[in-house]
C-alpha cells in the first residue's frame, strides 16, 4: 500500500492523507500555539503527527507546498518560511520521503487561470474548493462540526496529495 500526505504549511495549513487509489484517509488542521501576539506551529505536535504517520516510511510520500518569496506583507511571509522549514525539518530528521512544490505548479495540474482584467484577480481558494468537492464529494473541508467555513488549507492539503498521486511522485 502506498499513501501520499499532503502538507499546506501555513498556520491555517492542513495535513491530508490519500491512499495509491485517491481515497481521502485521514485531514487535518495544522498544529499550533499561542506565541506573543500571534500563533506557531506546535513542533511537539507535529512531530508527533509525522513520526506516527511515518512508521513504515516506504509506504509514505509527503508532498509539500513551497510558500515561495512572495506574501501579503513581510510578517506573513516570515511566517510562512519558518512553518515552511518547520516542517521540511522534520521529515528530513525522521528520513521521510518528501517533495517540495510551489503552489503554482500543484494548481496549474488543476485548473488553468483565466485571463484577468486590469486589477481583477482569480481566486484560487473557490477553484481549489471546486475542484476538491470533484475529486472527494463526500468530504465537507469543515474543520469542526461547529464551522460553516470550508477550511482552506485541508483543501489545498488533499490537492497536494492528490498531485503528488497523479504524478506517481
Amino acid at each position: 500500500m502506498k499513501y501520499y500526505i499532503g502538507i499546506d504549511c501555513g498556520l491555517d495549513g492542513g495535513i491530508t492523507m490519500i491512499n495509491w487509489k485517491g481515497k481521502l484517509m485521514q485531514t487535518s488542521v495544522m498544529p499550533t500555539v499561542p506565541s506573543g501576539k500571534g500563533r506557531k506551529i506546535d513542533l511537539s505536535a507535529l512531530a508527533a503527527m509525522i513520526k506516527e504517520i511515518g512508521r513504515h516510511p516506504e509506504q509514505y510520500t509527503f508532498i509539500v507546498e513551497n510558500p515561495g518569496a512572495h506574501a501579503p506583507s513581510a510578517a506573513g511571509l516570515r511566517s510562512m518560511t519558518y512553518s515552511f522549514a518547520a516542517v521540511e525539518t522534520l521529515l528530513a530528521a525522521y528520513q521521510l520521503k518528501h517533495h517540495v512544490v510551489l503552489s503554482q505548479k500543484w494548481q496549474k495540474a488543476f485548473w488553468s487561470k483565466p485571463k484577468m482584467a486590469k486589477g481583477q484577480k482569480f481566486n484560487t481558494k473557490a477553484a481549489a474548493l471546486n475542484v476538491a468537492k470533484q475529486i472527494f464529494p463526500a468530504e465537507t473541508w469543515l474543520k469542526s462540526e461547529r464551522c460553516t467555513k470550508p477550511h482552506d488549507g485541508m483543501i489545498d492539503a488533499a490537492l497536494l496529495a492528490e498531485y503528488g498521486r497523479r504524478e506517481n511522485i
